[in-house]
């Protein structure tokens, strides 16, 4: 690490406050999914029983059931069905445990082609499948071994979403693709932390951001994309982004729990099958987004004019072709233009400012 960058870490670790041990437990212990889906379409016992494997790594079929302390033929159906979705080998000669991110990417390709046929549902079900990538992770590292050749680098810490990058990817030309749910970092960050890193983005051939809707309506956010933008970083906006993440050259770097918009524990994983398809999936997302573009005062007028005649901001909305927190956040925005704080004055205040002159 530079010394310039352990500087500027210094001074932001200041403007983050103190991390206390049990947050980040918490994280790492990942979160449980309503519903009953479970990882990669597999039981409760199955999972526990991958989990076991991954730590410990049995040798034989009799080990992996002595480990478990389940019935053996409960533990051969748990083994076909892992067997069946890429996660373990069973041999006569023993068992055999791929790289969690093999196994993710094999299973991520088997929904590439329904990609094309089936684009939302097959999205959800690789979201589903990137979620659990991090929990398995955590397990295989336990056992890990030198022979295993997947480099996983883990970090902690209020700035470790941005350090991450800065640690482990090449900084001399590729692609960066990028999805940042929460931009409450780089806002904190200081003039000097944005330039150092914008700066080393710039030796990028090709960069790609994604980010939340509503930061065009904010003024600090629309700020620092704009300095990133200088150093050639090209943004684009979802309504809903999913869980940060990035994908550089042959590395991809996720939260350790999936969806977090602002995570403190983030990992690394070098694997080129995993980051040939989070590119797919990314360039899948960048197709449904939209330009960066500043609101204006056109963005509230339709839903003020619409709140006029009595029409709820929920309906008004909708009937503008958005959702409703993104018609709560424009009327936000036009109250802060406006200098009111109810709906009340914020009408009296756009009426007499000519807003309603042609409705």
């Amino acid at each position: 690490m530079s010394q310039r960058r352990e500087q500027i870490d210094d001074q932001e670790s200041g403007r983050y406050g103190g991390l206390d041990r049990s947050s980040l437990d918490r994280l790492s212990a990942g979160r449980s999914r309503d519903g009953g889906v479970h990882l990669f379409g597999l039981t409760p016992d199955d999972e526990t029983l991958l989990a076991q494997l991954h730590r410990s790594r049995p040798a034989s079929v009799l080990d992996a059931v002595e480990l478990s302390h389940r019935p053996a033929a409960e533990v051969r159906r748990s083994l076909d069905r892992l067997e069946a979705r890429g996660l373990v080998v069973v041999r006569e000669d023993g068992l055999r445990y791929p790289h969690p991110a093999v196994g993710t990417a094999d299973m991520v390709s088997a929904r590439i082609g329904a990609l094309r046929a089936d684009t939302a549902g097959a999205l959800e079900r690789i979201e589903r499948l990137v979620a659990d990538l991090p929990s398995l992770l955590r397990q295989w590292s336990v056992g890990e071994a030198e022979a295993d050749h997947v480099q996983t680098v883990t970090l902690h810490g209020p700035l470790a979403q941005q350090n991450l990058w800065f640690e482990v990817a090449d900084h001399h030309g590729g692609s960066l693709e990028s999805v940042i749910p929460d931009l409450t970092g780089w806002v904190a960050a200081s003039d000097a932390r944005v330039d150092l890193f914008a700066e080393a983005m710039a030796a990028k051939d090709r960069l790609r951001g994604l980010v939340p809707a509503w930061v065009t309506h904010t003024e600090h956010e629309l700020a620092r994309l704009r300095r990133f933008e200088r150093a050639g970083v090209e943004f684009r906006t979802l309504e809903a982004p999913p869980g940060w993440f990035w994908v550089d050259g042959d590395q991809v770097a996720l939260p350790l729990v999936w969806g977090d918009p602002h995570p403190v524990s983030v990992m690394a994983v070098r694997n080129a099958a995993l980051a040939d398809l989070a590119r797919l999936y990314f360039d899948e997302l960048w197709r449904r987004s939209g330009p960066l573009v500043p609101v204006t005062t056109d963005a509230w007028t339709p839903l003020l004019r619409l709140m006029r005649q009595g029409i709820t901001l929920e309906t008004a909305s909708r009937m503008v072709g958005v959702n409703p927190r993104t018609g709560r956040r424009r009327i936000a925005t036009a109250m802060e233009h406006y200098g009111v704080s109810t709906l009340f004055a914020l009408g009296v205040a756009w009426a007499t400012d000519g807003g309603d002159s042609t409705g």
